[in-house]
């Protein structure tokens, strides 16, 4: 009798913050799919800015007209950039290939548009 008292417990179930309208259960599967979006997010605004940094330090590169402190400027910047993205994907990789799995967690797969024939 005490078993069946137990066995019987269950999470209610909660609305979906990522996809409103949606009920699922447990809180731990939607707390765990927001931090992955917001990880997702996060990746993708470091991604952009440091496309943005390349192209702006080529263009001071370009528009420097061969002054050494220009052409120095605009090669910190690159460089920069480009240490910044090699941590980004380094923290990506540990994140996604450490952390992720640890907790239970899975990050979401980034489907890109296609021309489809």
């Amino acid at each position: 009798m005490i078993s069946q008292v137990f066995a019987k417990e269950s999470t209610p179930a909660i609305r979906n913050p990522v996809l409103p309208g949606v009920w699922q259960e447990g809180g731990a599967k939607a707390i765990g799919q927001l931090i992955s979006n917001i990880m997702t997010m996060a990746f993708i605004v470091a991604g952009l800015m440091t496309t943005f940094s390349l192209l702006t330090g080529g263009l001071q590169w370009i528009t420097s007209g061969g002054d050494k402190a220009g052409l120095e400027a605009a090669r910190n910047k690159i460089i920069h950039s480009l240490v910044g993205l090699v941590l980004v994907v380094s923290t990506w990789a540990i994140i996604t290939q450490v952390l992720f799995p640890f907790l239970g967690l899975s990050f979401p797969i980034i489907k890109f548009p296609t021309l489809g024939g």
